[in-house]
Order: structure tokens, then sequence, then C-alpha cells
């Protein structure tokens, strides 16, 4: 029977074969395999992210994300089983509405499996869900700072997720926002509506790229997303981050996936030329594959897909790009 340490394996190899090992995921497998193990709290797969640099030395961190669905308030949670954080588990496994996965994202580009930031992906906008994460997290403290970001949100913005960083030195506290469809439509032909929401929540540096690479990222067939660094006083910090999906669920209606000759390849030529990624990003189409398993006595698909395209700046700099592959069963 296979197991998840064996669908694990194969899903990563599947991904890396063709020399993809060394041209997008370097030396990174080892520390990926052994957090992989420390961040089984269900007896599910969980889902997995490749979050891969577009420039520079080759290497990957590890994200797992693991379904509310998969767990059960009667469960109790080992510290090796879920990245040294039990309490956020067993929180999350007690809440009946509002959130969708918890996630243990590690630093395994370095090397480590230790210390992973705990995210919290939400589907409610009730700020008390995701206060609730943070005081289960051990991060009381971020809870004064998340309520006021949120509070200073433009009409039209959704909080989709939260994170904390236990290894890191600060504050720490992470908000990623979406803006609703026909908002981007009007950041695509408005782009001092765009500047003016993003210093509506606080973001002060912006250099000379960030507002025309967020409209020209708000023009394509993809959905925007916003990343922010948030400080204790509640307000954007200096790191910032514009994410795209590449690929929409297939409940949301067609599919738009990752191809070169396509909408994503067109982009990811425009950031080349911009110096934040190099050839490899023609390798990603290739990471795309499906095939069929047997795992826990049912047959299932096992997958993966490039899923997102994410640039970061810093004090309003250009910091770098990075895509993320999704890999998991469906």
């Amino acid at each position: 029977m296979i197991d998840r340490f064996t669908l694990y394996n194969i899903l990563y190899a599947l991904a890396a074969k063709d020399g993809r090992d060394a041209a997008l995921f370097g030396n990174s497998a080892d520390a990926a395999y052994t957090a992989f193990g420390h961040s089984l709290a269900s007896e599910a797969l969980p889902e997995l992210w490749f979050e891969i640099p577009l420039a520079g030395d080759p290497w990957f961190d590890l994200h797992a994300l693991t379904s509310r669905d998969d767990l059960s308030p009667e469960m109790t949670f080992s510290e090796e089983r879920t990245g040294g954080c039990p309490s956020a588990f067993q929180w999350f496994a007690s809440q009946s509405s509002g959130v969708r996965q918890l996630a243990l994202s590690w630093d395994t580009g370095k090397g480590e499996a230790v210390h992973p930031a705990v995210q919290l992906l939400v589907t409610s906008r009730e700020k008390q869900v995701t206060c609730g994460f943070l005081e289960a997290v051990g991060r009381p403290d971020a809870v004064p700072a998340y309520c006021a970001f949120v509070e200073s949100l433009p009409k039209g913005w959704f909080p989709c997720y939260a994170g904390v960083f236990p290894g890191r030195p600060g504050h720490n506290l992470r908000v990623e926002c979406i803006p609703h469809e026909e908002l981007q439509a009007v950041y695509a032909e408005d782009p001092a509506l765009l500047e003016s929401h993003l210093r509506q929540v606080g973001l002060t540096a912006f250099g000379d790229t960030i507002v025309p690479r967020c409209q020209l990222m708000a023009k394509t067939p993809f959905k925007l997303e916003f990343q922010f660094d948030v400080d204790q006083e509640g307000r954007a910090d200096a790191t910032f981050s514009a994410s795209l999906r590449f690929a929409k669920p297939p409940r949301e209606g067609s599919w738009e996936g990752f191809s070169t000759d396509g909408a994503a390849g067109e982009l990811m030529r425009q950031v080349e030329e911009w110096s934040l990624a190099d050839g490899r990003w023609h390798l990603l189409e290739d990471t795309i594959f499906a095939k069929g398993v047997e795992f826990r006595g049912e047959s299932c698909i096992i997958c993966c897909y490039p899923a997102f395209l994410k640039l970061r700046w810093r004090n309003g700099e250009p910091v770098d790009a990075k895509a993320y592959l999704i890999a998991g069963t469906f």
C-alpha cells in the first residue's frame, strides 16, 4: 500500500525529473523530506506548495497545508507532526466554520527543517476567527495589529490569510488580501486608485516599479493578490508582494493554467526582461502532471501544476520573483 511518504517521493520525483531537480529545486530535497514528516497532522496527504526562485541559485521552500475537512475536534496533536505547533492545530480542528487550511511553511531552501511559519487560510471576513488563531499560535500580541490592519483595508479587499514566523526575530505578522475582481479591473485602468489603496494600508515607499508592475498584473486574466508584512501599529511595513494565481479551481469555471505560449508565458517574458527571472521559467510547464494512484484504499489523482507567480519589493525596490507549484491528491 502506498503511504504518504511514498506519495511525497513520487510527487517530487515527477516534478523534478529530466534535470529539473538541479535547474529548479537545487539541494533542498533532504530538508524538505524531513519537513514533510513534521507536517502530517492528519492521515491525509497535505496539499504541498514548492516555492521556487526564478533567478539566482536554485532552491525551494516547502509549504504543507492541512485541510479543516481532514481533522476532527476529538483528535490529539503531537509536537512532532505539527511543526512544534500542536495548539494551533487543536484550535483549528475545533473550528466549525470560517477556516479552510492551516499551513506550515518551512525554510528548506536554507537546508533547515525547524521553526516553520504558521499560516491560517480563511473563508470568513470575521476578524475574531484570525484573532483566535493568533492567540492559539502564541501571538496574542499580534491581535491588535491585525485588527487595526484589517480595519484599514479598502472596500473590496478580502484578508484571505494571516501568518506568523516563530523562527524569525521581530513582529513578523503577514497578511494577504485579495481585491474583488471588479476592483482588479479598475486597477488595470486607474493606477492612481491602486496607489491610493496601497497607501491606505500604510505602504509608503513605492519606487518606480510597484504601481506600474501591479497595474500590469491587474490587466492579466489571473487573480491578483497583495501580501503585506504588518508592523505593531497595524500598518504595512517595508516588504510588499503582489502575486497572481495562474490556475483557477475547476469549481470557479474555466481552467486558466500556466502555459509558456499563453498569457502566463507573456507575463513571464516580461518578468525576465525586468531581470527578476532567467530561462528556468520555461521548465515550469514541464512540472505539470496528473497520475492515478490508490491511496488509503481509494483511487485518486495525484497532480502538480504551477499555481502562482509572486513579485516582492522592499522599501519600494524590487527584490525577487518566485513561482509556486501546488502538488497533492485530488
